[in-house]
């Protein structure tokens, strides 16, 4: 039996049949005992590894039950498994794991291998190379890919990458020194890809790009490089770019798209050389520092003949924003401020550097800036103001004015908005920096994900042709992925490495895996890849978003994780968060300041999936308890807002207009939300929550017509909760709830079998009315679908059985809706009948809402009868009885009656007016 754990798990025979473990906690389990043979496994430690830090109460069983299973899958004397104290140990030889054997390669050639630069043997007899040839051959990709552990992976992951990077570093050494260098290229491009903080790396690799003739590609490694460091390179790079020397800023290749954002700066840089500085803002990922980067070097000497400062003032770094005064430092130095004639302190430095650069045609980049008062020093003074009299300044009275030149050519006049040429500060933050915008008459320029055009280019460039070609379902799958990213360009940068990383792999595979809840952090993380601020994946990037963020703040981010919409109301966080909904306004709109969330409407927020997923990882690290009580909070909330919902809502439908208008849209908005914690209740338990709750939205699943693939899944979660309720009246209301969606699907005979299932479980709870209810909403569901031969013999039972004394009070709104469905089904003479009984019946129980609907039937019945006049004077009494009932919304559809009865009459004018007071008064909130 051998483990692979240097790519996807593989666990094969002698014979190599694979028999990896599919349960993911099984994988998890297997690894972690794996890259530890031979040494026992607290079983503490292998329950925080398995289950990433969020193990249930019966986590110690269950492991129990996992290491069985192990036991049974390897069955082999070479790899044991055994119990060994208050842990577990995998007995075995280190050979048959792959992540061991490479280590001992690795360690053997440390041992053989000479240093750098120290004479070594000839490529054909050195005896280094073939083992670090064998170490590389076991990787397969990322180790331990889908081991099922997070922890495990952040725990083992770094070492064995760092080694496995040193052993190409020493391969790489030893084929330069025997004049092979050529033969690691591909290999280091790749790595250096997947790892561009790692200076040592890209240095090997352009000595072999080099060496191999292929100057004109070392070059360009090189200056990419040197686009990529904030300081200075280190030794090995300079010394491996020497030949070439360095280019500040070159124009990247990798950019795509941003034609409308770059158009934009265009527009603005009059306006920032007369003093007002450039806010560039949006989201971590999303292209900020690229954008102005290109900018400024599409422009170069043209619009910058005398240079750029560029300062990456990290506002959001975890050791926090850099100080002003360093950068101004750094700023001075660049510009020929000998270090020991620096200004001691921040507001002298700050004056000496506007003196420098004032009247200089130069960009002035400030990079993730986290405040305004960060700013405020590094802000160059605005020009003075022209005089017209005397040209711009720099020119005699008499000089004439320069002709043409780069303004001309670009279209650009530095001078349109008052003084003459000056600095132009270029800001970029993830915060909106409302005070800058306020007190510098800032010029903000949000910036979005990229359109779904260019994500797709993105991509494709970066691949390459020979992965992505002309084949239109490539583009698909390409679209599809970029859609996964969030059009994020860091995102979709981090996912075309992962792709370059696996040639087998189409983009559709990949969009496959970051659309999984489990494995699409492996993509997103950037895992490597290290920058000298820290890990450069997305993960980290809104890691470093989230340390910013008061503590209030950042617990109220972490509890929308819990919340799985798109879009949050105020008054969702407030109950999710258990503040007072002012207080929650206030902390939403610390989130919106960080582009965390987007302020799409007064009160509504909207986040991007990435985001989403991003604080569900955080609400995993909450306690249980602290995410059961926040769940029922969130239950607790939306029964009440349904309840709000659902009130105007009978079995026929909501209204067309109005309240139900509002229902209706209301819920097309938070459905798939209000879906997933229907079943998430079910799910962790909250039994009574998740059938109420399901039971509620099933009235408007009903009412609005909804997918009935997502009606069924709320059902059912909703069904299996009343089961494990042991509640009987629930299983009879959620068992109703599926008889009528079976109708919606035409499956007619199913739903007279879940309506049977659903009346023996009334019956059990011992309550006749439910029996009835039940079966009411069952024959309405069919009358809408017009199977009439299905309804009628249901209600005539229903009136049959409403003639006793326990049910009398039932026997009007029986007899009424007996007397629509004859109605609706030709036989408008015992429809008369029925409604006449009603009316009879409800008169003699005082009237009320039940003697106006009677009245209704009564109408409807007479008109198909063809007794016109009857029926509008029935209609009539309708309207008068509706007034004294004091229900406007029963009274509208009194009013509606009429008017349609008048309309048939052709009595239009009459009708409409009618029609006009049948409006029900407007509702407030949606």
């Amino acid at each position: 039996m051998h483990i692979d754990l240097l790519g996807p798990m593989l666990v094969r025979r002698e014979d190599g049949t694979a028999v990896t473990p599919s349960a993911p906690k099984r994988r998890a389990l297997l690894s972690a005992l794996a890259v530890r043979l031979n040494q026992t496994v607290a079983t503490e430690e292998l329950i925080e590894l398995v289950w990433d830090g969020a193990a249930p109460p019966t986590a110690r069983a269950a492991l129990q039950g996992h290491v069985a299973a192990l036991r049974h899958l390897l069955d082999d004397p070479a790899l044991v498994l055994d119990t060994r104290g208050s842990g577990y140990l995998l007995a075995g030889d280190p050979e048959r794991v792959d992540a061991l054997r490479f280590v001992r390669l690795c360690e053997e050639a440390d041992v053989l291998l000479p240093g750098p630069g120290t004479p070594g043997a000839p490529a054909a007899e050195d005896p280094v190379l073939p083992l670090l040839r064998a170490a590389l051959d076991l990787w397969r990709g990322p180790a331990l890919a889908d081991c099922g552990s997070v922890r495990l992976r952040e725990r083992a992951l770094p070492h064995l990458t760092d080694l496995r990077l040193r052993a190409l570093e020493r391969l790489a050494d030893g084929r330069l020194r025997a004049g092979r260098g050529g033969e690691s290229a591909a290999e280091l491009a790749e790595a250096a890809d997947a790892h561009p903080h790692r200076q040592t790396l890209t240095a090997r690799l352009i000595r072999c790009l080099e060496q191999d003739g292929r100057r004109a590609e070392a070059r360009e490694r090189y200056e990419r490089a040197l686009a990529r460091l904030s300081g200075p390179p280190g030794p090995e790079l300079r010394r491996a770019g020497e030949p070439f020397g360095a280019r500040p800023d070159p124009v990247d290749r990798r950019f795509v798209g941003r034609g409308a954002e770059l158009a934009r700066l265009d527009e603005a840089l009059p306006a920032a050389r007369a003093g007002r500085p450039i806010l560039v803002t949006g989201p971590a990922g999303v292209g900020k520092t690229a954008l102005v980067r290109q900018w400024a070097a599409r422009h170069g000497a043209g619009q910058f003949p005398d240079g750029v400062l560029r300062a990456e003032l990290r506002g959001f770094d975890p050791d926090g924003p850099r100080e002003p005064a360093d950068v101004l430092g750094e700023f001075l130095t660049t510009l020929g401020v000998a270090p020991d004639a620096l200004p001691a302190s921040t507001a002298e430095r700050s004056r000496r550097y506007r003196e420098l650069v004032a009247g200089r045609r130069m960009a002035i980049l400030l990079d993730d800036a986290a405040s305004y008062e960060q700013l405020a020093p590094l802000l160059p003074d605005p020009p003075p103001p022209a005089d017209p009299g005397r040209g711009r300044p720099g020119l005699g009275a008499g000089d004439p004015e320069p002709e043409g030149g780069d303004q001309a050519a670009d279209g650009l006049d530095p001078d349109r908005e008052g003084g003459g040429p000056g600095p132009v500060a270029v800001v970029t933050s993830r915060g909106r920096l409302l005070r800058l915008l306020v007190r510098e008459g800032g010029l903000p320029l949000p910036l979005g994900p990229l359109t779904c055009e260019d994500a797709t280019a993105l991509l494709a460039r970066t691949l390459g042709p020979e992965r992505t070609g002309e084949d239109p379902d490539t583009a698909a799958e390409l679209a599809e992925l970029a859609e996964h990213c969030d059009r994020l360009p860091l995102a979709l940068r981090l996912a075309a490495a992962r792709l370059a990383a696996r040639p087998d792999w189409s983009p559709g595979d990949l969009a496959r895996e970051l659309a999984g809840e489990e494995t699409w952090l492996a993509t997103l993380a950037g895992t490597g890849a290290i920058s000298a601020r820290g890990p450069i994946g997305l993960i980290a990037a809104l890691d470093r978003t989230c340390r910013t963020l008061p503590p209030d703040a950042g617990r109220l981010f972490t509890l929308l994780g819990l919340h799985p919409g798109a879009v949050i109301d105020t008054d969702t966080a407030a109950a999710l968060a258990d503040l007072p909904p002012a207080a929650t306004r206030t902390l939403l709109a610390g989130l919106d300041a960080v582009h965390l969330l987007e302020e799409t409407a007064p009160g509504r927020y909207a986040r991007r999936e990435l985001v989403r997923r991003h604080a569900a990882r955080q609400a995993a690290e909450l306690t249980c308890d602290e995410r059961f009580v926040a769940l029922d909070r969130l239950i607790a909330h939306y029964l009440d807002v349904t309840a709000d919902r659902t009130a105007g809502c009978a079995a026929a439908g909501c209204p067309t207009a109005g309240a139900g208008e509002r229902a209706a849209a209301w819920f097309r908005r938070e459905e798939s939300a209000l879906r997933a914690v229907v079943v998430s209740a079910e799910q962790y338990g909250r039994t009574t929550g998740s059938w109420q709750l399901a039971h509620r939205i099933s009235l408007l699943y009903e009412a609005t017509g909804h997918e009935p693939r997502h009606w069924r899944a709320v059902v059912e979660a909703g069904l299996s909760a009343a089961h494990a309720d042991g509640d009987e009246s629930a299983v009879a209301r959620l068992g109703t709830d599926l008889a009528v969606l079976h109708i919606a699907r035409a499956a007619h005979r199913t739903a007279a079998e879940q309506l049977d299932l659903a009346v023996a479980a009334a019956d059990r709870a011992g309550d006749p009315a439910l029996r009835h209810h039940c079966r009411s909403r069952v024959a309405a569901a069919l009358l809408r679908a017009g199977r009439y031969e299905w309804a009628l013999p249901l209600l005539t039972d229903l009136v049959a059985a409403a003639r006793t004394p326990a049910t009398d009070h039932l026997l009007v709104p029986s007899l009424t809706g007996l007397a629509d469905a004859l109605v609706l089904a030709g036989d408008p003479g015992p429809a008369l009948a029925h409604a006449d009984e009603a009316v009879r019946a409800a008169t003699a129980r005082s009237g009320g809402a039940p003697a106006v609907l009677a009245t209704h039937s009564r109408a409807r019945a007479l008109h198909a009868l063809g007794r016109r006049d009857a029926a509008l004077s029935s209609a009539r009494l309708a309207v008068a009885l509706g007034r004294t009932v004091g229900d406007p919304a029963l009274e509208a559809r009194s009013y509606g009656l009429l008017a349609d009865l008048l309309d048939e009459l052709g009595r239009s004018a009459e009708g409409a007016e009618t029609r006009r007071r049948a409006e029900p008064p407007t509702a407030g909130g949606s």
